[in-house]
This record gives C-alpha cells, sequence and structure tokens, in this order.
C-alpha cells in the first residue's frame, strides 16, 4: 500500500513524514520545501501476537517492541497543494501527477489556523477551508482527464458492452493509470443511479462520477496537525463537526519527531 500525504504548503507535511519514516528531508517554514516527492516507509502499529504464545516474533518484515507488532507501509510525501492546482496552479501538475499511484491519502491539515490557503503565517484560520479546497481539487484532478476523451471512449465502450463486455471494466482499463478498480466503477455506477447512457451523461453528472470514483479509488483520513498549539481545540471541534463522515485524528508531528529522535539516540525509551 502507498500512502501519500497531501494538503496545502507548510501545514506540517514533512515533519510527519519524517517523524513517520525517521527519513532525512528538508524541513521549513516557508511553502514548497519540497519539490520531488519523498518516499519512505512508515510502519502500522498493531497488537502482537506473541504474547498469546508466550513467544518472542522474529517477524520477517517490520519490527517488534514489547508486543507491539509495526508492519511497514511506504509513504509519500509530496509539494503543497494549492487552490487552482487542477489548473496548473503552484506545482500542481506535478503534484497531482505524483499522486496517481497512492491508494490511500492522509490530508494534513493545520489545526492551529495559523497558516491562510497558501501557506503564509496568519492568525484565526478556519482549516475547514483547506478540506473543502482539497476535496474540490481532487475531484476536478479526476475530472479533468475523463473529461477530455468521455463522449468517445464511453460509446466505444457502450458499444463493447453491447457485445457482452463490461463498461465498469472499460472503464478501469482505461484509467488504471489513477488505479481505478472495477469494484469502485460498478460500486459508484449503482450509488449514482445514472438513468442516461454514459455517453449521453452532461458535464454536471460526469463530475458527480468522477468525484465519487475518486472517493472510492483514493478515501482520505485528516490528520489534525499542530493539535497542541494556537486554536487547535476549537478547530478540531469544528472540523469533526463539519465531516463526520471523515475519520480525523489529532497530532503534533513536531512532539512525535523530537520524541523518535530522542529514542533514537537512546535519551528515552519510546514505543511511536
Amino acid at each position: 500500500m502507498l500512502i501519500g500525504l497531501v494538503g496545502k504548503p507548510s501545514v506540517g507535511k514533512s515533519t510527519f513524514f519524517k517523524a513517520a519514516t525517521l527519513a532525512e528531508v528538508e524541513i521549513a517554514s516557508y511553502p514548497f520545501t519540497t519539490i520531488k516527492p519523498n518516499h519512505g516507509v512508515g510502519y502500522v502499529k498493531v497488537d502482537c501476537i506473541e504474547n498469546e504464545f508466550k513467544v518472542k516474533c522474529n517477524p520477517q518484515h517490520g519490527f517488534c517492541i514489547n508486543g507491539h507488532r509495526f508492519v511497514p507501509v511506504d509513504l509519500m510525501d509530496v509539494a503543497g497543494l494549492v487552490q487552482g492546482a487542477s489548473e496548473g496552479k503552484g506545482l500542481g501538475n506535478k503534484f497531482l501527477d505524483d499522486l496517481r499511484q497512492a491508494d490511500i491519502f492522509i490530508h494534513i491539515v493545520d489545526a492551529s489556523g495559523t497558516t491562510d490557503e497558501g501557506g503564509k503565517q496568519t492568525q484565526g484560520y478556519d482549516p475547514c477551508n483547506d478540506v473543502l479546497f482539497l476535496e474540490d481539487e481532487l475531484n476536478k484532478w479526476f475530472f479533468n482527464i475523463m473529461i477530455k476523451i468521455w463522449k468517445s471512449f464511453a460509446r466505444k465502450a457502450e458499444q463493447e458492452a453491447e457485445g457482452g463486455s463490461s463498461f465498469s471494466a472499460a472503464v478501469a482499463k482505461q484509467f488504471s493509470g489513477l488505479k481505478v478498480k472495477e469494484g469502485d466503477v460498478k460500486d459508484v455506477l449503482l450509488k449514482l443511479n445514472f438513468q442516461k447512457k454514459p455517453s449521453q451523461w452532461t458535464e454536471p453528472e460526469i463530475m458527480k462520477f468522477s468525484s465519487e470514483l475518486r472517493k472510492h479509488c483514493k478515501p482520505m483520513i485528516i490528520a489534525a496537525n499542530k493539535c497542541d498549539f494556537g486554536d487547535a481545540k476549537k478547530n478540531i471541534k469544528k472540523l469533526q463537526d463539519k465531516f463526520p463522515d471523515y475519520m480525523i485524528y489529532p497530532c503534533s508531528a513536531d512532539s512525535e519527531l523530537a520524541l523518535r529522535q530522542a529514542s533514537k539516540a537512546g535519551l528515552i525509551d519510546y514505543i511511536p
């Protein structure tokens, strides 16, 4: 599994990435510190079965500390996203192209409200805006890729479907570069239940289909970073109220990085 870390500039993505992987990456408080995507290995912590068998495990992948098993996953930290990225603003084209192979996104949000929409220092910013704009940009990204060829592709796929082929399989094959799977397409078609043939869909309908397909193919959770700073407590409550369907996790990448580096140096005992 490849997890993509996404978000606007200066929210702490690179700090989060380094805390999760201990990889050497550049960290700075100015926008677009990250240009090329950083790749590393992070770990999911689960309870190890060794406690039940009363033996010490020796995993081939990952590691185990005091009954906690750490399962490796691939992480990717990409350049910050700004409004208009789907039209090429900022490093938008590169950012989005880097994310094609991601299976899931972790949206790093500055819960403290101390960075504006462009990643510059401010006070009192509402991080709910960041969730809305990032969703919008990702949905437009899928839509822009699909709309370029949709009419001709849809007609051809419908003709093949008449011969026994599956329309959902054709969509999955055509957009496999986005890691679209046939099951995702079937789920979205069933949910939307459009009555018209795909070749007759309007642009708003294609946009709706693209948005739902993006959510299925690349689901997202929110890491409410800088949870110990500024207006974070108030803003996290606001995020939870406005986006009840999202999994929202408060975190402090700076604190976690400090703890992990101290543990690595042998200064403290710490299970990350």
